[in-house]
């Protein structure tokens, strides 16, 4: 899967074969990738939800502590919460090259990614809708819906520039990428309706 993982990253979903991922993960059986995974579709999804877990874990935890009372402060640390895990896998190799697979994958009409975030059960984002309530009042249900779904690829784009600026060697701490990143999703959705 790491193999898998680091071409679709640097050349793309559509463009590796299953002899590509085969031979960069030195296994001898041209079949492996079907024999294991039915599929590149399901290798795809895989690798998306491999390291998602660990993300998953640590979002969960720092959302299971935000207890601010105030509903403007509560939204900005909950999105502080919902985002630092993603952002600080920018800060490792393994975890660019997974970044730049989900902005493919978020991308690629093959894969409704909603679905799949469901299919893998996100406590997290259960976690994360139950404490808004109170937070987003004024915004009504089907367009909050909307909202938190385009905050997940907002979220990659986020974590793409924030990617770029670090191999650019001019980014900024951190703690304040964390903080604008969670200012602007929170103005998203807390946006006033039309």
């Amino acid at each position: 899967m790491r193999s898998a993982e680091r071409l679709f990253a640097e050349k793309g979903l559509g463009t590796v074969s299953v002899k590509d991922i085969t031979r960069a993960a030195g296994a001898r059986n041209p079949s492996a990738v079907h024999y294991h995974f039915g599929n590149v579709e399901e290798l795809i999804k895989q690798v998306f939800a491999q390291r998602l877990r660990k993300i998953e874990d640590d979002r969960t935890e720092l959302l299971l502590n935000v207890d601010e009372a105030d509903p403007d402060k509560r939204l900005l640390a909950l999105m502080e919460a919902a985002l630092r895990p993603f952002l600080a896998t920018c800060l490792e190799e393994d975890g660019r090259l997974y970044v730049r697979f989900c902005v493919q994958f978020a991308s690629d009409p093959r894969f409704d990614v909603a679905q799949i975030v469901d299919e893998y059960s996100m406590r997290s984002l259960d976690i994360l809708q139950t404490k808004l309530v109170g937070c987003l009042a004024g915004i009504e249900q089907p367009i909050l819906a909307a909202r938190l779904r385009h905050g997940f690829n907002i979220s990659l784009i986020q974590a793409s520039d924030y990617l770029r600026s670090l191999e650019a060697g001019r980014a900024p701490p951190f703690e304040e990428v964390v903080s604008e990143a969670a200012l602007s999703l929170s103005g998203y959705l807390s946006a006033k309706a039309g």
